[in-house]
């Protein structure tokens, strides 16, 4: 059995990144290391003094005692193994951040990955660990936090919530995790770690229980984000008129089925009725409704991306549906009109639903 190292390293300086790197340093739990992926990171950090500052309350507080390394030097990789990797890259940036790191991780690795959307954990397999005895432990956290940037380095912790952690598997990977356990250093010491900082929140739930509220997330995600950010509203206004009420319904009847059969598939025992109900349309609906009404006056993330000019993580959202459709059989020609609309970065009115979603036409 491998050793434990102690060392946190965390890829991804986004403001969840920058939230959870704080208080785990401010824990002292374990040693934190940055790494840093792009030169203007390098010169944020240095500019910041080499410390993160989380705004609580309208208080600032200056977390210092950190190490960083430059993955995107050429030297990078060989500069150890990497035990404990919190990855909270942009989905889509997330391969390529990997890349430098490939040979530090190994079977004794643990990853978790602190992200939006789905499908990561496949991506980085594919590209990276395709033997399954030499991949890394795979965990995935959903984080209800609420955190927005005040400058590099800096962010407001404007709403206290949780990191809810769980295994996760790749889709190839038919052998139980706990199996996986036995056979190298214990990947609970992340986890450990987590724990100690308490303004995290961090509690562990099953593979199982996990999964299911990802989907559920990524029904939320992937009717409020791309909808906001085409008819350019915030999250409570999306639902005031009842054509866009009606294409939510039509969008929710192409997920519903794949979300309860990708998950009636990925658990290793029959799932109970009462799970796989809870992804009807009507479950789902109502979901959504409730989360657009607890966020009625914030601007959806992805309609935030639009303003700004930025990429947006449509395709591990809507994308993820899509691919697992085609999969199987599920036809999802709205979620793939979403997708066209917001990669084209085009707002629309509400007369033009009927003539741009033919398939309203249905309902």
């Amino acid at each position: 059995m491998a050793p434990i190292c102690k060392t946190i390293h965390i890829l991804g300086l986004g403001n969840l990144g920058k939230l959870t790197a704080h208080y785990l340093a401010a824990s002292k739990s374990a040693p934190v290391t940055l790494l840093l992926h792009r030169p203007e990171q390098v010169n944020q950090w240095e500019e910041a003094g080499q410390c993160t500052d989380v705004v609580t309350n309208g208080r600032s507080h200056i977390q210092g005692n950190f190490q960083y390394e430059k993955t995107f030097e050429s030297t990078n990789g060989h500069a150890g193994q990497i035990y404990n990797l919190i990855v909270a890259t942009k989905t889509y940036a997330t391969t390529e951040a990997l890349r430098p790191l490939r040979a530090r991780l190994n079977e004794d690795s643990t990853i978790l990955f602190l992200q939006n959307g789905m499908g990561t954990v496949d991506e980085v397999t594919r590209s990276f660990f395709v033997t399954p005895s030499g991949r890394p432990h795979y965990y995935t956290g959903i984080v209800s936090h609420g955190v927005y940037a005040k400058r590099a380095f800096s962010v407001v912790h404007a709403g206290q919530g949780s990191i809810r952690v769980g295994a996760a598997r790749p889709s190839d990977e038919r052998e139980s995790f706990t199996t996986r356990i036995t056979r190298t250093a214990s990947p609970k010491y992340l986890l450990e770690c987590l724990r100690k900082a308490p303004v995290l929140s961090m509690t562990e739930e099953s593979e199982e229980r996990i999964l299911h509220t990802q989907l559920q997330k990524l029904a939320i995600n992937a009717v409020i984000n791309p909808l906001t950010a085409i008819f350019d509203c915030l999250n409570g206004q999306l639902f005031d008129n009842p054509q866009r009420l009606t294409l939510s319904r039509l969008l929710l009847s192409e997920i519903s089925p794949v979300l309860s059969r990708v998950f009636a598939s990925s658990t290793r025992e029959k799932p109970d009725s009462e799970a796989i109900s809870s992804f009807s349309v009507s479950s789902l609906e109502q979901i959504v409704l409730d989360a657009a009404n607890r966020s009625a006056q914030n601007i959806s993330s992805m309609r935030q991306d639009m303003l700004s000019g930025r990429r947006t993580e449509i395709n591990y959202i809507n994308g993820y549906i899509v691919e697992q459709g085609a999969k199987l059989g599920v036809d999802c020609g709205i979620n793939q009109t979403l997708i066209q609309l917001i990669n084209g970065r085009r707002k629309i009115s509400d007369a033009e639903i009927p003539e741009i979603f033919s398939n309203a036409k249905r309902n």
